[in-house]
This record gives structure tokens, sequence and C-alpha cells, in this order.
């Protein structure tokens, strides 16, 4: 993902500051070993300005630590900020078609616990940095000290990366499996939530649910994850038996074989074991780093489309007047899966012209839901072509084109905050209840602050108050997806013989697929889709013969 170099390109200079920080302030540690090793070996001469020199650099790996941390903190919690918000701005801009493709339960756990992985390693960020440089600075002061007793820890050191080496590919492997299997826990989770009118009835679902699926995913997750952990602990005590073991053969060199002197044997000695604690952090923070990249491969692997800048003022403009929709020969293929063929949408011709009244039917299965993604540009077509005024529809002109149309499909999703033409959401609120009133839902739902006061209402009821926040946009094609489906006889009523006629002589475009046959006098015309044809119809009759526009009026 190269959003960790975009992301820490505009804060260089601030990461630069905290690292010499940081820098300034091993330095002064090692300062206060050297100078308690120096004092040790020759004692104090004026006892008044060593006080004064241990009390600066002490106050100076205060100072220079808290600093650095604090710039390092804000630089890392700045950083996952940004990573968030980019992350979703990527699945914002993603073509509909892969959010379809990859499933819901993938891009949650994508904005879940990845995201929370990944936050969760670069926090180890002013750790790892900090204790890194104080890592850096004791290797100098034990190179200054003796050479050779350096050389022996660099043999030392070269032992504990071979062993982190070697199991560090394994933990990665078991956290990438531990990943993979989060995925299976996302979809079993989604099941659970969605399916439970389905698990509710059935006792035999649930324990298949229960124990064939979630609880199998989970173990191995468990088994996977502490294998890890396990291996981590393993390599983090080799580590620490290393050092001790280095400390033995200073203290034997310098005592037994008399190698090295007492003043470099007790500055080794307390150099070492100071260095233990950073060493020990940064290990501690390996685990997480690793966590961290897989999650950022997984976020990766998902090919998010490119995130859109919301920063700015925006600069779209006001749009043409809408004055047709027409397509010539345009067709979606549906891939298949598992050796059977995908769905064929097409190929279709048709116009649409402003202020039509369009009503679309068609059986389950017949493509109706895929052409209005198609119509509203959701969908790119596969073959022939979608021109709304003229300009072809492709993934340059899309966002234009979808500029036009607001959108009630089946399974929508309703917002609470209402947004007008220009989408602010002050200076709304006499509208909305204007509309609330039109649409019997004034005694139900109120507005305050341009936000409904709830959107827990029966799916009729919700269905009415996505059409007033379709009202507030004020787009000029509406395309209603079986909305009157869920309506009551009365209300089902007012929609065809009242609503539709309102939009339609205020200069709408509608275009509402639906079953509701006794209405469809009321259209200007009427379409029908059979296996993904589209074919005239007549009021009695139906003649299949691909449309090329000369659909009949319904009478």
């Amino acid at each position: 993902m190269q959003s960790i170099t975009t992301l820490l390109h505009p804060v260089r200079w601030q990461l630069m500051l905290a690292i010499l920080a940081s820098a300034l302030s091993a330095a002064a540690g090692i300062g206060l070993i050297a100078w308690i090793n120096r004092t040790l070996e020759s004692g104090m001469a004026d006892t008044g300005a060593a006080l004064g020199l241990f009390g600066g650099l002490v106050a100076l790996v205060f100072a220079s630590g808290v600093c650095a941390q604090v710039l390092l903190v804000r630089l890392g919690q700045g950083l996952v900020y940004r990573l968030r918000l980019q992350l979703v701005a990527r699945v914002l801009g993603t073509p509909l078609e892969r959010l379809e493709s990859l499933g819901a339960p993938l891009v949650y756990n994508a904005l879940t616990r990845d995201i929370t992985v990944v936050a969760a390693a670069f926090k180890q960020l002013p750790i790892a940095v900090y204790n890194g440089l104080l890592l850096i600075a004791g290797m100098a002061y034990l190179a200054w000290l003796d050479l050779t007793l350096f050389l022996v820890t660099q043999v030392v050191i070269a032992l504990a990366i071979w062993g982190d080496v070697l199991l560090g590919g394994r933990v990665k492997r078991l956290m990438r499996r531990v990943r993979q299997l989060d995925d299976t826990l996302f979809q079993q989770f989604e099941a659970a939530v969605e399916g439970r009118n389905e698990l509710g009835l059935s006792r035999p679902r649930r324990r298949h649910l229960y124990l064939q699926r979630l609880q199998p995913a989970a173990e191995e997750a468990m088994r996977a994850a502490t294998r890890a952990e396990a291996l981590w602990a393993v390599n983090l005590n080799w580590t620490t038996a290393l050092i001790f073991l280095l400390l033995g053969a200073v203290f034997f060199a310098g005592t037994a074989l008399g190698l090295v002197s007492r003043e470099v044997l007790v500055g080794y000695v307390l150099a070492t074991m100071f260095l233990r604690t950073p060493i020990a952090t940064i290990l501690d923070a390996v685990p997480a780093v690793i966590r961290g990249r897989v999650a950022l491969g997984a976020i990766d692997r998902l090919e998010l489309g490119r995130a859109e800048d919301y920063s700015g003022p925006d600069s779209s403009g006001p749009l043409p007047p809408f004055r047709e929709l027409a397509l010539e020969g345009a067709g979606y293929h549906y891939p298949g899966v598992g050796g059977e063929p995908g769905f064929h949408l097409g190929p279709l011709d048709l116009r649409i012209r402003r202020g039509e009244l369009i009503f679309l039917v068609g059986g389950n299965g017949s493509g109706k839901s895929t052409l209005g993604k198609l119509l509203t540009g959701l969908y790119l077509p596969g073959e022939g072509s979608v021109a709304l005024n003229g300009v072809s529809l492709d993934e340059f002109s899309a966002p234009d084109h979808r500029g036009y149309f607001a959108t009630i499909f089946p399974d929508f999703y309703l917002f609470a905050d209402v947004l007008d033409e220009r989408g602010r959401d002050s200076d709304v609120d006499a509208r909305v209840e204007h509309y609330l009133e039109r649409l019997a839902l004034d005694g139900k739902v109120r507005v305050q602050a341009g936000r409904l006061s709830t959107t827990a209402l029966s799916q009729g009821q919700r269905k009415r108050l996505a059409l007033l926040l379709l009202y507030m946009e004020d787009r000029p094609v509406l395309l209603l997806d079986e909305w009157a489906a869920d309506q009551d006889p009365v209300f089902r009523e007012v929609f065809y013989r009242e609503l539709l006629p309102e939009l339609k002589a205020a200069g709408k475009t509608v275009i509402a697929i639906t079953h509701d046959d006794r209405y469809f006098h009321l259209a200007d015309r009427v379409y029908k889709l059979d296996s993904g044809k589209l074919v005239s119809w007549v009021a009695g009759e139906l003649q299949t013969k691909v449309s090329h526009d000369r659909v009949s009026e319904a009478r």
C-alpha cells in the first residue's frame, strides 16, 4: 500500500525533529552511564560539580525524551488518522461492481480489524524509534570501551538476528493464516446477524452454523495465534539468554582471564544491562509490526479504488439540464461461477426523455435491478453504449452521469442526515416538515438541525423517508425499484395517482420498477424485461421481440 510513504511525506520534517530529540535523549542516557562508570573508577573530585552534571544529564534525558515521545506519538496517531480516512475514501471511490464481488465481510474486516491492527503497529513507532536510537548510541559506546568485546557482542547480535529470522518467518506465516481465518469468521458473523430470521426458525441450521462453520474457524485461528505468540516468546527469551551469556563472557574475560580492565568491565556490564530494556522493548514490538504488515497486505489485495479528495471545497458546479438517456446495443454480463454461465443483460436499445414516467416490469431474475444500475451509471456497460445528453458513459464521465440520478433500490440504506440539492444539511427543516406531512410521517418523525429524529420504522415508512431524501436532493431523474411493494393499499394509491404525477408535472423523469399492473395506464411507456432482453409490452399480450425503442404506450 503506497499510503505509508504518502502519509509520512507531509510530516517528514516533524519526523526528523522527533528523531533528533530521540537521538539527544539516547546520547544523554549513554552519557549518564559513562559518567557513572568513570566516577566509580576515579571517584568524585568535586561533589557539587558532579551533582550538577548528573542533574543536568538527567534533566536532558527527561526533557528530550518527553519531547521525542510526544512528537512521535502525535505523528503515529496522525498517521493512523490519515490511514483510516484514506481507506474509507478508497472504499467510497471503489466501483460498485468491485465492492459487490468482494462482499461486505471482507470490506468490514478491512475497515475494522485491519485498521485496528495497523493502528497498533503504528503506535509502536515512538517506542521503536526511541529505543532503536538508544540501542545505536549504546552500541557506539560499547565499541568505544573495547573493540574486541564489541566484536564479540556483534556475534551475539548475529545469533539473535538468526533466531529472529528463523522464527519470524514462521510467525508471519501463522499470522497471515489468522488473518485469512478472520475473513471466514466475519462471513459467519454476517450470517448470524443477517440470517437471524432463518436461524431463529431452524435449530439445525443454528447448530450447523455454530458447530460446522464458526467454531472450526475460531478454533484454528486460536491455535495459529497461540503458536505464533509461543514462537515469538521463544525468540524473546532466546535473545535474553544470549544477553546474559554475553555478560557472563565479559565477566569471565575480565576477572578470570584479565583481558580487560576493571573500568571497561564495569562499563560494559552497566551498558549491556541498560540496553537490555530497549532490546526487549523492540522485540516486543515486532509481532505487532508483523501483524500490521499482514493487515496492510490484506488491504492491498482488496484492490480498492483511488481515494477522492474531500478536503477542499466542492468544485463541482451545476450540471446541464437533463434531456435524454439513450442505450444503443447496451449490455452487461455477470461472470459465471462454478462452471455455470453468468447472467447476460442485453443488448438493449432504449431512449428515456426528460419528464417521462417509465414503468419497468419483469419477473425475478429478469435483470430489472441490473438495468437500473446500468441506467444510473453504477455499472458500466460491457457492450454497446449508454449516453446521457449525448455523453457516453465510461469511467471518466461516470461521476457526472450519476449526479443526475437519485435511487431507491430494494437494499437501500436510509441516512438520518437530510441534505439539500447542494449537499448542505442546514436550513432544511421547514421543507422537510412539508414532505413529512405529504408522506404521512409527520406524527412519527421530526427533523432537528437537518437530522431525522428516528429511522426505526416499518419498511414501508422507511421507504417513504428515503423518498423524502430524494425530494430534498432534487435530482432530475428518479429510479424507484419496487418502491410501492411495502406500502399499505392506501398509500400505494397515493403513490401512483398523486406522487408520481406530481413528480412528472415538476419535470422529473421517473423510472419505476413495479409489478402493479393495475396502474400501468398511468405511465407514458411500459417496458418488460425477459431473461435480460427488453421486449415490448401491450395490454393483454406480450410481443417477444427485442425493443428498438418501438414500445407501445400502455392503454
